[in-house]
């Protein structure tokens, strides 16, 4: 592509800019002079057709200029004795004359008017050269420059800061490339119909850069470190070829020393051990759960056959969504596996596939291991876990030297046992594992090795930029007055949530973590299914109305009777008297988020509903018993008892919130109890009203697989899987 020239080619500009900002002319570019002449001629069109105030009888109008600080919007204060008249058919005839004096005002344009409010600010100052006011550059790079829309940013009024903000949040959440540009362009064309003078930039990097996007980003710079000491260097042309830090003063360079140094061993109060983190998913998954496979096949406990027997046994299991499949990979003995398919080897699929395999003691000794990593895969572990999963590592590693060769033991077993003291300093893994790197990586991969370079940047830039989406909002909505934006923004940005008086956030502003917890791990309580759901489920996306089927509607009713401890509410099929009755409809929902996991029926969907596990009590003797069912589908259903019955902490709802599910019939088998795997019948048990589930007393979603006996019965085998809990 040939280089873009610019024009030699000067003029004198006099325009209402380079007026203010030197002294009366500028010389500019023939591209920069014909680009304020134009956007001059549109700001005189717009003042001259400014709405006409129409003085009353013994009122007065006094225009007082003020200085605004740098933080809010440039404005003219107006007396409050006044009444106002929009008048539009007079807009283009009409002279605007002050009131007091009953002279022309002079009307001048739009960037003229902003000089004389607004160009006082130091920071817009700051950014003039010492030497006047010399702009060569085209008009093009005039668009796309935040420096030459001084008047649009820091002084930009409320009314366009608020169409930069809104579209800049649109294109990053919902447009690229192309499309964003087209939107541009169709903004742009509005406001020229309008005859506005403002007008946005023509490029993605320049409508970031009006909304203040790039306060986020201005920053980032990249580096470049040794694999070795981790020195770090910029990366520009002056970066040398290899690491030139001499760690010790003898001028050795830091690949001739066995040890990685950092600038934090130099400190006296830092714990090199204590404080270095050990990352659970290198530790777990991609190091002891590989070595055990490869152990395994090299000891010829494992060979083709059973591989393939082992997929054959597994290969229809369905896996909640958020654990990877492994498909075929067991059959071809786990070639090229990333971290996240050896955690679901770890946690879904080994307590299946490997029982029958390996000898029973090397099974049960494999079982410490998993068990313990489903402890600490949690996102919220409590002391108990934390020692839970310690003891069972403990017993892995004492396993692992009675049943292996010693040179199994590896020094990344040992980091095993130093795992507790890892979550008690530093919290849950999800806040410090790798997986976003890896699963970053292998975005990577599939990047020309090129365009890596830029891709990086991007990618952090996109990140900071996600975070501070809601930050971003909040300081703008604090200018904006009167006018109420939450609505638009609400929909913009993800995790902003607005305060409004609408019943679900009321209800949201009621949510307290560990009832929710409680409802589903308690079965005692009393969870009817208006209690708040947790801000992640809200607002809940309804579909239209419908009917809900007879046999499930009975199951309704019977639910509410229960639970509500009422008899007498009656169906809407039946003879209504003077007592509480259900309606029908109900509204469906496609899925739910419960903090972070995502719930979804069956019914209208091509896949199956989520498998789920819940608490219920049975007998006399209130125990605990949980059952696996599958959920049809999702509801909400409006419901009130007539008279009002008093709730432990929260207000009520009428919006009920239930899962219709479908139980699998309990079997008496435990002969796989020791993997933590459940047998359940095929069969589901006949509806009734505990069919009915509010969505807060679901427990856990688990892993299902169909199964053969040796008596040749078909069974279904449950592996209860950890639950997110995101808040």
């Amino acid at each position: 592509m040939a280089p873009t020239r610019k024009s030699n080619k000067t003029k004198e500009c006099k325009c209402s800019v380079c007026k203010t900002r030197c002294g009366g002319s500028d010389t500019v570019s023939v591209q920069t002079f014909n680009f304020h002449k134009r956007r001059d001629d549109a700001g005189m069109n717009i003042f001259r057709n400014r709405v006409i105030i129409k003085r009353s009888v013994e009122t007065t109008v006094s225009y007082v200029p003020e200085v605004i600080n740098n933080d809010e919007q440039n404005s003219v204060a107006i007396d409050n004795n006044y009444d106002m008249d929009y008048d539009f058919d007079e807009m283009d005839t009409s002279i605007e004359v002050d009131m007091e004096t009953q002279e022309p005002i002079r009307v001048l344009p739009l960037s003229e008017s902003d000089a004389v409010f607004g160009y006082e600010n130091e920071e817009f100052n700051s950014d003039l050269d010492s030497g006047g006011c010399k702009d060569n550059s085209s008009e093009n790079d005039m668009l796309d420059s935040e420096d030459n829309f001084p008047e649009f940013n820091s002084e930009l009024s409320f009314i366009y800061r608020f169409i930069v903000q809104v579209l800049a949040l649109f294109v990053s959440l919902y447009v690229v490339n192309e499309g964003a540009i087209r939107l541009i362009a169709i903004m742009n064309k509005i406001l020229k119909l309008f005859r506005d003078p403002f007008h946005l930039p023509v490029s993605i990097p320049g409508l970031k850069s009006m909304a203040g996007f790039n306060t986020f980003t201005d920053g980032i710079k990249k580096y470049v470190s040794c694999s070795e000491c981790h020195s770090i260097y910029e990366n520009n042309e002056s970066t040398p070829h290899f690491c030139i830090f001499d760690k010790f003063g003898n001028n050795s360079m830091c690949v001739e020393n066995g040890v990685r140094w950092s600038e934090l061993h130099r400190l006296q109060y830092f714990d090199i051990v204590r404080c270095t983190i050990i990352d659970p998913m290198h530790n777990l998954f991609l190091g002891t759960a590989k070595r055990m496979i490869e152990k395994w096949v090299a000891d010829g406990l494992i060979d083709n056959k059973k591989l393939v027997a082992m997929q054959k046994i597994v290969e229809n299991m369905t896996l909640p969504p958020d654990y990877t499949m492994l498909r075929s990979k067991i059959s071809k003995g786990f070639p090229f596996m990333k971290a996240d398919e050896w955690k679901s080897w770890c946690l879904v699929y080994s307590p299946v596939a490997l029982q029958g395999v390996l000898p029973k003691q090397k099974f049960e000794n494999w079982m410490f291991f998993v068990n313990a990593c489903r402890f600490l895969t949690k996102p919220n572990v409590s002391e108990d876990d934390v020692q839970s999963a310690h003891i069972a590592l403990e017993k892995f590693g004492k396993g692992c030297e009675r049943l292996y060769s010693k040179d199994l033991l590896s020094p990344n077993m040992h980091l095993h046992l130093h795992l507790r003291d890892t979550i008690k300093d530093f919290g849950p893994v999800y806040g410090y594992w790798l997986f976003s790197f890896e699963r970053y990586n292998s975005v990577l991969k599939n990047i020309n090795t090129n365009r890596r370079s830029g891709f990086e940047m991007t990618y952090m830039k996109t990140f900071i930029e996600d975070t501070r989406k809601g930050d971003f909002v909040h300081n703008f909505l604090k200018t904006s007055g009167p006018f109420n934006f939450s609505g638009i923004f609400d929909k913009l940005v993800t995790g902003y949530r607005p305060a409004d008086s609408t019943t679900s956030t009321a209800l949201y502003n009621w949510f307290s973590l560990p009832d929710f917890l409680d409802a589903a791990e308690n079965p005692n309580l009393s969870i009817r299914g208006n209690e708040p759901l947790p801000p992640s489920a809200l607002p809940l996306q309804k579909k239209a109305y419908e009917m809900m089927p007879r046999q499930e509607y009975d199951c309704l009713v019977g639910y509410y009777q229960a639970v509500y401890n009422n008899p007498t509410i009656s169906s809407c099929k039946d003879v209504i008297q003077d007592t509480a009755f259900v309606n029908d409809w109900i509204e469906m929902l496609k899925s739910v988020n419960l903090l972070g996991q995502t719930f979804k029926g069956s019914r209208g969907t091509n896949g199956r509903g989520s498998y789920i596990q819940a608490m219920f009590i049975e007998g006399r003797n209130g125990a605990k018993y949980a059952y696996v069912g599958e959920i049809q589908y999702l509801f909400v259903h409006s419901f009130s008892p007539l008279v009002s019955t008093p709730h432990h902490r929260t207000p009520q709802s009428s919006q009920h919130t239930f899962a219709y599910v479908k139980w699998y019939k309990a079997s008496r088998e435990t002969s796989r109890k020791i993997a933590g795997v459940e047998i359940w019948d095929v069969a589901f048990s006949l509806p009734d009203f505990q069919s009915i589930l509010p969505v807060h007393r679901i427990l856990l979603p688990v892993a299902i697989v169909d199964h053969t006996t040796l008596r040749n019965i078909s069974k279904k085998l449950i592996v209860p899987l950890p639950r997110k809990l995101y808040f």
